[in-house]
């Protein structure tokens, strides 16, 4: 499984949609934040040149993000899945190149979100007021949201398992994880276990992420890690039963 892994590391590391989507949300930041320091220069009345507004902006996008994490399981599913018949003829089990994969997936991911979140803490701390309890619970928040973010993951990787269609891999992972979202929401009015359940949502996490914590931050470690156990063994399952 090592030499698999391997192999997988070195095509992750060369795909250039890794290294273009990593740009762009730096852009995005270090617009965002150049954006308040101007304004906040034109007119020194302006509040919110500081770290926790531009803190809940980076925040308030976690749904966007969300929705793009596909982007990630495709550089290994995507058109990678040509020659999964020779990774097979190689001798690997299916498990094997499933799991070899997806760690490799994941792994990329959270470096990637590691250099982000560096990024955006330097590019605030030199260019807007600082705010030490602002900065630590922005990590917070970040970090309590990284279970939510990885079921995203492995729901696409899920997904991307049997689907060949980029925009169809988009729109059935919208229907798995926002749909349930609001019709709980428009069902919460005449039954009060709806609100419970839309509340338990990843999405409702993601959606309140700017906001003060109401919740326990283990809550989203369960959450995420419970969708990220059911969708890591349908994906497994369905791996094993495909045609090549």
């Amino acid at each position: 499984m090592l030499n698999l892994m391997k192999s997988e590391q070195y095509r992750f590391v060369r795909a250039k949609s890794y290294y273009y989507t990593g740009l762009i949300y730096i852009l995005l930041i270090a617009a965002a934040t150049i954006g308040l320091k101007v304004v906040a220069q034109s007119d020194s009345s302006f509040p919110y040149a500081n770290e926790q507004f531009l803190y809940m902006n980076v925040l308030s996008m976690m749904p966007v993000i969300f929705v793009l994490l596909f982007i990630f399981p495709l550089i290994l599913m995507g058109e990678d899945r040509s020659v999964l018949k020779n990774t097979v003829a190689y001798g690997y089990s299916r498990q094997t190149i499933y799991n070899g994969k997806l760690l490799i997936t994941l792994a990329g991911f959270i470096l990637f979100s590691l250099v982000l979140v560096v990024v955006s803490v330097l590019i605030a701390s030199t260019m807007v007021s600082k705010d030490e309890p602002t900065l630590a619970q922005y990590l917070s928040k970040l970090l309590n949201l990284l279970p939510i973010m990885t079921a995203g993951i492995t729901t696409y990787f899920c997904l991307a398992s049997i689907m060949k269609k980029n925009v169809r891999l988009v729109i059935m992972f919208q229907v798995i994880q926002f749909f349930p979202y609001f019709v709980l929401g428009y069902l919460q009015g005449r039954f009060s276990w709806a609100k419970w359940l839309r509340d338990h949502q990843p999405v409702y996490y993601l959606l309140n992420a700017y906001e003060e914590m109401t919740y326990p931050a283990w809550e989203t470690w369960a959450v995420g890690g419970s969708y990220t156990l059911v969708f890591y063994l349908l994906g497994l399952y369905l791996f094993t039963k495909e045609e090549f």
